[in-house]
Order: C-alpha cells, then sequence, then structure tokens
C-alpha cells in the first residue's frame, strides 16, 4: 500500500512539474510573440507600401503567371544553377593559377625593370616629345619619305651579291699598295695608258659614271653642267 502511494506521490509530481513546464514555455511563446508583433507589424505595412506602389503594373495574375512560368522551366532553371556551381568550382580553380600567373608577371617586369627597360622607354618618351615640339606634321611627314628611300637604298646595297662584291673591293683596296712618285712626266702618264689593266679600270669607271648620269634627273645634270 504504501509503495503504490509512491507511486502515486512520483506521478503526481511529474505531471505537475510537466505542467509548470508546459507553461513556462507559454509563457516564453507569448513573450516572443509580444515581441515580433511589432516588427511583422511594420513589415506588414511596409510590404503593403510597396506593393500598393507597384500595384498599377503587378497583380495577383501576374505572380501566377510567373509561378508557372518558373515551374513550366523549372529543368533550365536547374540547368542554370548547375552551370553557376560549375562556374563556382571554376573560378576556385583558376584562384590559386591566377595567383601564380601574377606573381610570374610581377617576376617578368622585376626583370625588365633590372635591365632597363621602363628607363630606356622613358628616354624614348623624352625623345618623342622633342621631336612633336620641334618638327611640324609636314616635317615628320617628309622624313618618314626620307627614311623610307633610305631604307630602300640599304635593302639594295644588302643584296648578297652586292654585298660580296663590295667586301672584295674593300679587301682589294686595303691589299693595294701603290707607290706614287713625287713628279711624274706627261709621257709618263701617257705610257701608263697603254697598260691594259689600267685601260680597263678607267672603262669601268667611265661606265659607272655614265650610268649615273643617265638616272640624275635632267635639271639636276643641267646644273652639274654649268
Amino acid at each position: 500500500m504504501d509503495k503504490d502511494l509512491e507511486l502515486l506521490h512520483q506521478k503526481i509530481d511529474f505531471l505537475t512539474e510537466q505542467m509548470r513546464e508546459t507553461q513556462r514555455r507559454q509563457r516564453e511563446m507569448e513573450e516572443l510573440w509580444k515581441d515580433l508583433t511589432p516588427v511583422l507589424t511594420d513589415l506588414f505595412n511596409t510590404a503593403a507600401e510597396e506593393l500598393d506602389e507597384i500595384s498599377p503594373y503587378f497583380g495577383h495574375e501576374d505572380l501566377i503567371y510567373l509561378v508557372k512560368k518558373m515551374l513550366r522551366n523549372i529543368r533550365s532553371l536547374t540547368a542554370l544553377f548547375e552551370q553557376v556551381e560549375g562556374a563556382q568550382d571554376l573560378l576556385k580553380d583558376l584562384v590559386p593559377l591566377s595567383k601564380d600567373i601574377f606573381d610570374e608577371v610581377l617576376g617578368r617586369l622585376d626583370a625588365l625593370e633590372s635591365r632597363g627597360y621602363f628607363r630606356f622607354m622613358k628616354a624614348t618618351f623624352s625623345v618623342v616629345d622633342d621631336i612633336v615640339a620641334r618638327y611640324s606634321e609636314e616635317d615628320i611627314r617628309m622624313l618618314g619619305e626620307s627614311m623610307v628611300a633610305m631604307i630602300d637604298i640599304v635593302r639594295e646595297v644588302a643584296q648578297p651579291d652586292r654585298v660580296a662584291s663590295l667586301q672584295k673591293a674593300v679587301a682589294t683596296l686595303r691589299d693595294i699598295q701603290v707607290d706614287i712618285p713625287a713628279r711624274r712626266s706627261t709621257f709618263g702618264l701617257m705610257r701608263q695608258m697603254l697598260d691594259p689593266d689600267v685601260r680597263r679600270v678607267l672603262s669601268i669607271g667611265l661606265g659607272i659614271v655614265k650610268q649615273v648620269a643617265e638616272k640624275l634627273p635632267v635639271r639636276s645634270a643641267m646644273q652639274n653642267g654649268d
């Protein structure tokens, strides 16, 4: 009998404790709702005001149409989200690579700086500024035309056969040893004219002079004749 009474008291105590816990939770929920009521009221009023501004342009039928549209294209939206996730994964992979590229670019720029490229470019800009200040556009154009003509001349001279001929001529002139007497008579000069080698050299020289004269402008040739 005593055990039954003790068990009954335990059950009553348990139920009493449960009722107290329930009342405590109820009071907490009431306090929470009391705190949230002003916030929810402000949120509802703000939403109502915002929706009232767009009410001429957006109605419940538009919302229904938008929901239906999203449901029809749910697969496309899912594929789009998957692409975004793939782009995020790609970005995660590219971040370390971009850091390596950035470090490589900084290293190259530092090497160029140490070798003086930037100082050279700065000096070049100064030269360009001086040219712009001293010369007009027409002067630069004429200079460009002259440079093109000079490049054409260099290109013509730089032909392999002509370079070889010039090298041979320079080597020949370097090896020639001519004894120039202090005095030479007219008859001595005429006697040298009988030498076939002398006549051949004179013939070559006259031929070169003739070809140059033929290619000169008429006005320049007349002035030279005067």
